[in-house]
């Protein structure tokens, strides 16, 4: 059996398969969410990774032996799962089957608790781990069965219903679905909708033969910025390979930080809202300068939450947040029980540009006024040594440590922390110009040291 610990990750578990785990201790994690948890019935989804059907299979099996009943929801974005715990009251718990945008080698399972309540080490997962180790049984005399199941109508219907969608302009997008799910999910949930859709890497396929199904990476949509500029779009969409995360393309071939978008859709949204003053809105701890003066000037309250979507979830139903945006592209809503939607946001985007007008005029005054380093990666030697050093550094600022450390003086600010998925620190610095950014960048860099990589 190959069962390597590690990939119980913060919010989910992914591993290279049949390397770091296989069927067998699939099996023992089926097992392990039966007796742990406790379903009575468990949704399963899956994307369209070359392992994802036998890994189904496994999980379908181990919880049938359990006495629970399976609902198998098909191959599926991430989102049809968090659906499926909230708006389908027989589903005690949902899996979905995915490594989402890591490479084609890897696959891994998302663990939602009823109610889109996301599983993650400090709220679940460690247990599930410690049970699926020790190999418990359980001997049920009654077995479960599997159900095939479709929800995409109830979740089309439940989409357009949140985004109130009276009616679009004949807009023009390009979308990027990087061979991942969601093209397929697309599809299923708004293919009629009134718009000249262009398609990229549309069919789903394992290998991602184009490019990794990551649109945090700006080099992986350098395609659908060409593409928006050569068909004179109105828009470009990119989807991550679970379809969870979603990033845009202004009509000009302009990427948007998901820094940026999270500023508009917040600004959007508080517009909105009934009475914005009484809202409350959770925001991403690396960024959040454009946010947080978008939420005071709806009189708003700002909460910064740590990163990570299972944590962003808790904050925001600590506060009701009204939604919420983290910069990787996980854009929340409250109305969909706290969970990430990119079709919901796929239509509230195109609901901003019909009301509003082209994105890089909306979007313009965020490059100007709240200029960003974007991600920066390194490997270093000593992870708490680095923080220590940085904190002395700058010792006469605002310091934070909700999440890794955060460091704020009036004309910039900076967040380093250590990544809750991958060995390494992330630093990211915004400023009120450009040159005060690259000044600070490379202050940081040679203080940090190591080495540094790509995401």
């Amino acid at each position: 059996m190959l069962a390597n610990p590690k990939i119980f990750k913060a919010y989910d578990i992914r591993g290279e398969w049949n390397k770091d785990w296989d069927n067998e201790f699939v099996s023992r994690i089926g097992l392990a969410c039966a007796l742990y948890l406790k379903p009575k019935t468990v949704a399963i989804g899956r994307d369209m990774r070359h392992s994802s059907e036998e890994i189904f299979k496994e999980l379908a099996q181990a919880f049938n032996e359990a006495g629970v009943d399976v609902l198998d929801l098909g191959w599926c974005g991430t989102e049809l799962t968090y659906f499926a715990s909230s708006f389908v009251p027989e589903v005690d718990l949902a899996l979905m089957i995915t490594a989402s945008h890591n490479p084609s080698q890897d696959n891994g399972i998302k663990v939602t608790l009823k109610n889109s309540i996301s599983l993650g080490l400090d709220s679940g997962l460690a247990q599930v781990r410690e049970v699926a180790l020790a190999g418990e049984k359980i001997n049920s005399a009654v077995k479960g069965k599997i159900i095939p199941v479709s929800l995409w109508p109830k979740y089309h219907e439940h989409v357009l219903k949140l985004a109130k969608l009276n009616s679009l302009p004949p807009l023009k997008v390009v979308i990027d679905a990087g061979n991942g799910i969601g093209g397929f999910m697309f599809d299923q949930v708004l293919k009629d909708l009134p718009i000249e859709v262009i398609k990229l890497f549309w069919n789903p396929d394992g290998n991602f033969p184009n490019h990794i199904a990551d649109p945090l990476q700006e080099k992986n949509v350098e395609e659908l910025k060409k593409k928006v500029v050569e068909e004179k779009a109105d828009l470009g969409i990119a989807y991550d390979g679970d379809g969870d995360r979603i990033f845009f393309i202004d009509e000009n071939g302009r990427y948007i930080p998901g820094y940026y978008t999270a500023a508009l859709l917040t600004d959007f949204m508080l517009q909105s809202s009934s009475a914005p003053h009484q809202e409350s809105i959770a925001h991403d701890p690396r960024y959040y300068w454009a946010t947080k003066d978008t939420i005071i000037k709806h009189g708003a309250a700002s909460v910064p939450s740590k990163v990570g979507h299972t944590l962003i979830k808790a904050k925001m139903r600590e506060c009701n947040s009204l939604f919420s945006a983290e910069c990787s592209g996980h854009i929340f809503y409250r109305e969909n029980n706290f969970a990430e939607s990119s079709m919901l946001t796929t239509l509230l985007v195109l609901k901003l540009l019909s009301e509003k007008g082209a994105l890089s005029k909306q979007a313009d005054y965020l490059f100007e006024q709240y200029p960003i380093s974007g991600e920066i990666n390194f490997v270093v030697e000593n992870v708490l040594d680095t923080l220590q050093k940085i904190e002395q550094k700058y010792a006469n600022g605002e310091i934070s440590k909700l999440d890794g450390l955060g460091i704020d003086f009036p004309e910039w600010r900076a967040s380093v922390r250590s990544s809750n998925t991958q060995p390494l620190l992330r630093l990211n610095v915004e400023a009120r110009e450009k040159k005060i950014v690259e000044e600070k960048v490379a202050e940081l860099k040679e203080l940090i040291g190591g080495k540094e990589v790509e995401h």
